[in-house]
């Protein structure tokens, strides 16, 4: 059924990043179980990472709120376009700084079905490229740590300065726990971030695989979630193609 879908024929080469994702979508969607979706899923947020006085990474000519903005609001529109039954909510839609707890809390509001994070990455080496896709977990290697650390480090900018946070535990312990409390989410999760970067690397992208790491944006959503690092930034020729 999935392969007579005519979005599969439809696809635009020059946003096949995008499409990349509807695909996943799509792929996501069919392979679900009856017992977790009873319907085809109804409702994604989109949240497209940093924003306003949060710039987040930086390239040689762009910065990663305005680039993740950017991909936000088209996939957004692409979805709705192939499937308008489907409601696109996103985190933001402008410039605007919005708190790590408040993105995680429109997607729970909105009961979603689907939460989509969309980042860029940067590295202190200009050769680091690649896809990566994180759903909530341990990390297994410093860089994984790293890149979590830099995602969740804006909760400086917040009004409070990130107090709000302080009974958010991400010790081993607490993270177990709370793949436990959300198991079905993180299996989907999980199969999701597969079909992403399985599709990413059909596209030639260069596929860093999926990982775990404790991103507080994940730790505080209860829907499958996902967090894309789209491309490396501090790559001259990612940032080109981002």
């Amino acid at each position: 059924h999935c392969a007579k879908l005519p979005i599969l024929r439809e696809f635009k080469k020059n946003d096949f990043l995008l499409n990349l994702l509807v695909i996943s979508l799509i792929l996501f969607t069919c392979s679900i179980s009856p017992s977790f979706f009873s319907q085809q899923i109804k409702t994604v947020v989109i949240d497209a990472g940093h924003g306003g006085k949060d710039p987040g990474c930086h390239g040689s000519f762009t910065l990663e709120k305005e680039v993740c903005l950017s991909m936000a609001l088209k996939l957004g529109a692409l979805i709705k376009a192939k499937f308008p039954e489907i409601k696109i909510i996103y985190t933001r839609e402008n410039d605007v700084f919005v708190e790590l707890i408040e993105r995680a809390n429109i997607a729970n509001r909105s009961k979603a079905d689907l939460f989509i994070c969309i980042h860029a990455n940067a590295n202190l080496s200009e050769a680091a490229y690649g896809t990566e896709t994180y759903v909530l977990g341990l990390h297994r290697t410093e860089a994984q740590q790293k890149v979590a650390e830099r995602e969740n480090s804006i909760i400086a900018l917040e009004d409070d300065k990130g107090a709000k946070y302080n009974k958010i535990d991400l010790s081993t312990d607490a993270i177990i726990v709370r793949q436990l409390q959300l198991k079905v989410f993180l299996d989907h999760s999980i199969l999701f971030a597969e079909k992403l970067q399985s599709e990413f690397k059909k596209f030639g992208r260069y596929d860093r695989g999926v990982k775990q790491a404790g991103f507080l944006v994940l730790y505080k959503t209860t829907m499958p979630s996902v967090l894309i690092e789209t491309g490396f930034l501090t790559n001259f020729n990612e940032e080109k193609f981002l």
